[in-house]
């Protein structure tokens, strides 16, 4: 899915990476990678699907690639969130300036997310 790429950090374009935070729950977006530059990436959301219930507000949940979505927490056009990568972050974490943009690296598994709803 990703494409070769000579930037100085490792995220490619269609890579995904996830966002998880909340105060007595646990929120999960998931992001895609739609452009890179040498130190920025472009981050736009995508859908979620759930792949496990666990109990009736908590499960797990895995990315939909290519089904963008809107983040009303991103508050930009088309939610699409742009982040400078420090080349040493070698697909680390990328630090944002808010509680809920911390976006680390999509592994491949199910992410646990909870709610009170």
């Amino acid at each position: 899915m990703a494409t070769e790429t000579n930037n100085a950090h490792k995220y490619l374009v269609g890579d995904i990476l996830y966002t998880s935070w909340g105060y007595e729950q646990t929120n999960v977006a998931f992001w895609q990678v739609i452009k890179t530059t040498d130190k920025t990436v472009w981050l736009r959301p995508i859908a979620k699907k759930t792949v496990e219930v666990q109990t009736s507000m908590s499960g797990t949940v895995e990315p939909v690639p290519n089904i963008f979505t809107d983040y009303a927490l991103a508050n930009t056009k088309d939610s699409i969130i742009r982040r400078r990568v420090k080349a040493y972050d070698d697909r680390q974490p990328i630090f944002g300036s808010n509680s809920w943009d911390t976006f680390y690296p999509y592994g491949g598994e199910p992410v646990y997310e909870s709610s009170y709803y």
